[in-house]
């Protein structure tokens, strides 16, 4: 957007600095350049008419005019030179300008050849008219050049000017060929024809001059016209065009010199203060666009910078916000919902307004998308809340359940326990002992609903148990218990309050060293005191865990996670993970030799 306002405001700043300069450079080329490139026009006008009069007299003609003439030829070709190779002639003129330019200079440099042709009589008088109206057609052919500007009004009053200077070459060329008739005192239908043509050609071009120049350029226009030096110069010309060809024309060379001399000098005049007069008259123009281009530049250059400045601290601002949200979104993952979910795993209740509090962000689409972003804290802490809620309702549940369970069991062993007293025969006490086996494996499932819901087992013991006490009663509990050897047990007490745990932890590893293990073979169990605590080793023959399946193990037990449903095929671990006084604890379950 920035680019495109800059590229913007340089186009218009170039189209307006380059029709000031365009009219700034119009003075510029009216002095340096067209005022040269005129006076050289003049001096080959002047130069024509000499070498026309000289080559009709013939040897008895004076040559000091002609000599005359061509110096002056040579010192306004050397300043037109010196005026183009200026800096000044270079940067005002155009790219056809120069090409015009090049072309005159390039004619000029055939001038000497010419010259010489004229003074060894090989070039008539009407060969020396053709050549020098050829070179003053290609100046004229550069003033065309110096109209091709952007303005059109300025183009209007430059072409009237080259109009008014085409009327002069026609009384130039009138004199040029009526010079030449004069010398040689002789007078034809073909010099009538041309004299008649040029006569008609300038009284077209200064009609139409008349009609293009705005007041009071006009009136002084006219009032010329009408002056003494242009009547006599029209008295003339009709008596020329009334003449009888092959006769000598109907006046005289001094008093034709004089009106055709007189009346050139009057057009040249007028075109040199009539160029002034368009310099002057658009300078005001010029100096309104540059006043415009200070507006366009300088203004337009200020909104631009003012654009940046506003894109800039605008883009900030979106920064702003967007880090805002980034650090909400950031502080909502590692902050807010782990602290929402820990206080909730400690039974804490939680306010979702308190917990996600919305935050401000603008009325922007920033702002939107940080109200939506709001909502979706929200939805978050309160999915974690709806979460816990659920985790809590299914341990609720898994506790009501194993409480239920449990009453049933108790009535159960109390039932076994009178049945096994009463029993008759071996056989049926053995089967008695199934029976009691199988009801302690339910209360100890019940119990594992209880650890699951996050609540202490119930059995517990006022009085310090002995580890030998302790290990019996959870050999006790073990299905195949014959396979189980308890081989030492040194003397320890443990606290009453964690006898049932331990109690209940040792049998589901005893049961699972039995059920992992060759129905041939023996587990064999070992206590004794270690520096720091009580070391229980469990070993059986099983195929074992390899270190990293061990490893793993280890680390569920030391650092249980959160109980999850769909970990049910392992529900062991979080168990025995989840059991008072276990975090801390190394396990290896089904290991060659494992510890817990």
């Amino acid at each position: 957007m920035l680019a495109s306002l800059v590229a913007l405001w340089a186009f218009a700043a170039y189209v307006t600095v380059a029709e000031g300069v365009n009219l700034v450079w119009l003075a510029a080329l009216e002095q340096q350049v067209a005022k040269p490139a005129e006076a050289l026009i003049a001096a080959v006008q002047e130069e024509r008419r000499e070498s026309v009069t000289y080559a009709a007299a013939g040897a008895t003609a004076d040559r000091a005019p002609l000599e005359a003439a061509r110096a002056a030829t040579d010192a306004a070709q050397q300043r037109l030179r010196t005026a183009l190779d200026s800096t000044i002639g270079q940067w005002s003129t155009s790219e056809a300008s120069d090409v015009r330019h090049a072309e005159l200079l390039r004619a000029l440099n055939g001038l000497p050849d010419k010259r010489r042709q004229l003074d060894q009589g090989r070039l008539d008088r009407v060969g020396a008219g053709a050549y020098f109206t050829g070179l003053a057609q290609l100046g004229f052919d550069v003033y065309d050049t110096y109209t091709a500007w952007d303005d059109s009004e300025v183009i209007f009053h430059t072409s009237t000017l080259v109009l008014l200077t085409h009327a002069q070459e026609m009384v130039s060329r009138q004199d040029a060929v009526l010079s030449g008739v004069l010398a040689a005192n002789l007078f034809t239908d073909a010099d009538r024809t041309t004299f008649t043509e040029l006569v008609g050609a300038q009284r077209y071009l200064s009609t139409q001059v008349a009609e293009r120049l705005p007041q009071p350029d006009r009136a002084d226009y006219t009032r010329l016209l009408n002056s003494p030096a242009m009547l006599a110069l029209q008295t003339l010309q009709g008596q020329v065009m009334r003449a009888v060809p092959g006769t000598a024309p109907l006046t005289g060379p001094a008093q034709w010199r004089d009106a055709v001399t007189a009346a050139i000098d009057a057009l040249r005049t007028m075109v040199l203060d009539l160029a002034d007069r368009t310099v002057v008259r658009f300078r005001p123009k010029a100096i309104g666009i540059l006043v415009r281009l200070v507006l366009a530049a300088g203004l337009g250059l200020i909104a631009v910078i003012l654009s940046i400045r506003f894109t800039i601290r605008a883009l900030r601002s979106l920064q702003e916000q967007l880090a805002e949200l980034k650090a909400a979104a950031l502080e909502l993952a590692h902050e807010r919902l782990p602290r929402v979910v820990t206080r909730l795993r400690d039974g804490e209740e939680v306010d979702v307004g308190e917990a996600a509090p919305p935050l401000a962000f603008g009325d922007d689409d920033i702002g939107l998308v940080g109200q939506a972003f709001d909502v979706v804290r929200q939805t978050a802490v309160q999915a974690a809340v709806d979460q816990a809620e659920l985790r809590r309702g299914v341990r609720d549940v898994f506790l009501s359940l194993a409480h239920r369970i449990q009453a049933l069991v108790h009535r159960q062993l109390k039932l076994i326990d009178a049945m096994e007293r009463q029993a008759a025969t071996d056989e049926e006490l053995a089967k008695l002992f199934q029976i009691d086996h199988l009801a302690t494996r339910m209360r100890r499932n019940a119990e594992n609903l209880v650890v699951l819901s996050g609540v202490p087992a119930s059995r517990t013991y006022r009085a310090t148990v002995p580890m030998v006490d302790v290990l019996r009663a959870a050999l006790a509990e073990v299905e195949d218990y014959p396979r189980v050897r308890l081989r030492a047990a040194e003397p320890a007490a443990l606290a009453g309050h964690a006898a049932g745990d331990v109690i209940h932890l040792l049998a589901e590893l005893m049961e699972n060293a039995v059920q992992f293990s060759p129905p041939h073979t023996d587990v064999h169990v070992l206590g004794r005191a270690v520096p720091g605590g009580y070391l229980v080793e469990i070993e059986d023959r099983g195929l074992g865990m390899a270190d990293d399946a061990l490893e793993e193990s280890n680390l569920r037990l030391a650092e249980p996670p959160e109980f999850q449903l769909t970990g049910a095929a392992r529900l062991g671990f979080f168990v025995v993970g989840g059991w008072p006084g276990a975090t801390g604890s190394r396990c290896g379950c089904g290991a060659r030799r494992t510890t817990g």
